[in-house]
C-alpha cells in the first residue's frame, strides 16, 4: 500500500510541476488539503515584423561605362527571396541610386564597347576632327558619346586613310590610333 502511495506521489509531483504546481503544494495535495486550480498560460503575442512573406519585385538598372565613350544601359525585372543573394549577385558592381522598386548599379569597363567593335571606325569630320563612326565615316553618323578629337598636320596618306575609315578592331588598336592622329591625352 505505501508503494501504491509513493507511486501516486511521484506521478502527482510530475503532472504538478508540469503544470505550475508547487513542491509543497503536492505534499498539501497528496493530504488532501489543496485543491488542483488549473491556470491556462497565456501565449506571447507574436511582434509585429516588417518583413513580407512574399518576395521584392524589382527594377534593376546595369549601366556599364566603356573606355570608348559609350555607355551601354540595361533594365532588368527581379524576383528577389533573399536580398543577400541579391548584393552578391551584383558584388563587382557600384550602387549609383536606390528607391522602393528601382536600383541602379554600374561600373566601369576596361574596353571599348561591343558596338565600337562591331561597327566602329575612325574617321574625319567635316570640320577635320577624328571622330569614331558608327559605320563607314561616308555614312557621317559620329557615336553621340564620343567627342571629336583634334588631329595633328596629316600626311596625305593619312588623312585618306581617315577619309575612308579605320576599322576599331580591340581597345589596343583603338588606343595606338587615337595616340598616332591625336594632338591631345590619349583615353
Amino acid at each position: 500500500m505505501m508503494r501504491l502511495v509513493v507511486t501516486i506521489l511521484l506521478l502527482m509531483t510530475a503532472v504538478g510541476c508540469q503544470e505550475g504546481m508547487e513542491a509543497h503544494d503536492l505534499a498539501l495535495a497528496s493530504r488532501g488539503k489543496v485543491e488542483k486550480v488549473m491556470v491556462p498560460i497565456k501565449e506571447p503575442e507574436a511582434a509585429p515584423t516588417l518583413v513580407k512573406a512574399e518576395p521584392l519585385e524589382l527594377t534593376v538598372v546595369l549601366n556599364q561605362y566603356y573606355l570608348d565613350g559609350v555607355t551601354e544601359t540595361t533594365e532588368v525585372n527581379e524576383t528577389i527571396w533573399s536580398m543577400m543573394d541579391f548584393w552578391a549577385e551584383y558584388e563587382g558592381w557600384t550602387l549609383e541610386s536606390q528607391a522602393v522598386d528601382r536600383v541602379v548599379f554600374s561600373r566601369k569597363v576596361k574596353d571599348i564597347s561591343p558596338l565600337t567593335k562591331k561597327q566602329g571606325y575612325f574617321g574625319l569630320t567635316e570640320a577635320g576632327e577624328l571622330a569614331v563612326f558608327q559605320g563607314l565615316p561616308s555614312q557621317g553618323k559620329v557615336m553621340e558619346s564620343f567627342k571629336p578629337v583634334p588631329v595633328q598636320p596629316l600626311e596625305s596618306k593619312r588623312k585618306l586613310e581617315l577619309e575612308k575609315g579605320i576599322k576599331i578592331k580591340s581597345y589596343t588598336h583603338f588606343k595606338q590610333v587615337l595616340e598616332r592622329y591625336s594632338d591631345q591625352d590619349v583615353v
